[in-house]
């Protein structure tokens, strides 16, 4: 069922505390092989229907990933995901020659709580070596990363720097608990207080989800308990399954892919979002984040496909 696929841990530098913590590691080979499984019989998929843009017409922030990861706006598909947690729709980019397919990403993405996925702007998805990064409320995805603790981690960032009006990870409790702490999640975890507080949150959903909670997980997780406990005072409300969205950033501004597209009137095939009187989330940077033994699952990825295309159909039917 599963495949193992390997990458070397590259370090990064963000914003914040950014150094090296020199720590010692509850897992040496990531946390994937260790949450995954978990994550993939336990986040359930959050019903959702999608609808494709018109050729011509992206969002500036989805453009300017195109510029920063040397592919071109043209190759960009771009369309609405209607979950059915949340009355606005998410704007997804997909580079055709990514690795993530349309129903990785609105599977993966729909899989994590609600509550987590309403700081994230818009979704993005580019070829790539199998890395991540979050940037101003939007996640960009290059590769083969298409596991539930990849999407956790990168949407965890933005939860980080935003949900509490301040960047969590650089606050005194939580650089207090790693130095009360006598380890950290992985050696990515090590990078930064940044991606420690990422990898911690991994944990912390793997804690809400899986049945026993952290005690099977096959490690002394409690030299991080400290940590643990802080991240959960700043967000573990957010990462609790169910119920609605309360809130969502307002929509990067719609550009042509470039002077190649026709003066014409945009006309996608589904609805364009213009929600209005939300707010324009603040400057955040995360990553990239190059992963190691990610734990991908085949099986999980044809039934996502078999799932969306139901939910497709029974939408249509519904509406004809």
């Amino acid at each position: 069922m599963f495949a193992l696929s390997a990458a070397v841990i590259l370090a990064l530098a963000v914003s914040g505390n950014a150094q090296n913590l020199g720590r010692p590691v509850l897992f040496t080979d990531g946390l994937s092989p260790h949450v995954d499984a978990s994550f993939w019989a336990n986040l359930n998929p959050t019903q959702s229907t999608w609808d494709q843009w018109g050729w011509g017409w992206i969002p500036q922030s989805c453009f300017d990933a195109a510029n920063s990861n040397n592919v071109s706006p043209y190759d960009f598909e771009v369309f609405n995901v209607h979950y059915t947690d949340c009355g606005t729709a998410w704007v997804f980019c997909r580079h055709h020659s990514a690795s993530l397919s349309q129903i990785d990403m609105i599977d993966l993405f729909g899989r994590l709580p609600v509550h987590e996925r309403q700081w994230i702007r818009h979704v993005v998805a580019v070829p790539g070596g199998g890395s991540a990064y979050e940037l101003n409320a939007d996640v960009v995805f290059q590769g083969p990363v298409g596991t539930p603790s990849v999407f956790q981690h990168e949407v965890g960032h933005a939860v980080d720097f935003y949900k509490n009006g301040f960047q969590s990870s650089g606050t005194s409790q939580f650089l207090n608990a790693i130095q009360q702490d006598s380890c950290v999640p992985d050696d990515y975890a090590n990078s930064n207080n940044v991606e420690d507080y990422t990898q911690v949150g991994v944990l912390s959903l793997y804690e809400i989800v899986n049945p026993g909670g952290l005690d099977p997980i096959g490690a002394n997780w409690r030299c991080l308990v400290n940590q643990k406990n802080v991240l959960d005072g700043f967000q573990r409300d957010n990462m609790i399954p169910g119920g609605v969205c309360d809130r969502r950033w307002a929509d990067s501004t719609i550009v042509k892919m470039g002077p190649a597209v026709p003066r014409v009137k945009r006309g996608p095939v589904g609805p364009i979002p213009q929600p209005a009187g939300l707010p324009v989330p603040g400057p955040s940077r995360a990553g990239p984040d190059v992963y190691k033994n990610l734990v991908f699952n085949a099986t999980e990825k044809r039934n996502a496909e078999t799932r969306q295309a139901a939910w497709q159909k029974a939408a249509k039917g519904a509406a004809a």
